[in-house]
């Protein structure tokens, strides 16, 4: 939980890295590695980029964004 305003710049950044891997991810396609692998991955940073978007939408909520 984001609990003052610093947390919440460090997230937002947090977030814009997560956005800038998966666009990386689907633009780039290793033969080298198995399709499984490769979703397993872009599924991990899905996620972790979800926790963040979600946690930045509560701290909006709280303050009254």
């Amino acid at each position: 939980m984001i609990k003052n305003e610093r947390q919440y710049r460090i997230t937002k950044a947090q977030m814009r890295k997560f956005e800038g891997a998966l666009a990386e991810l689907a633009q780039t396609k290793d033969e080298n590695i198995h399709p499984l692998l490769q979703k397993a991955h872009q599924d991990a940073l899905r996620s972790q980029y979800e926790e963040l978007r979600m946690q930045l939408e509560e701290y909006d909520a709280l303050v009254g964004r």
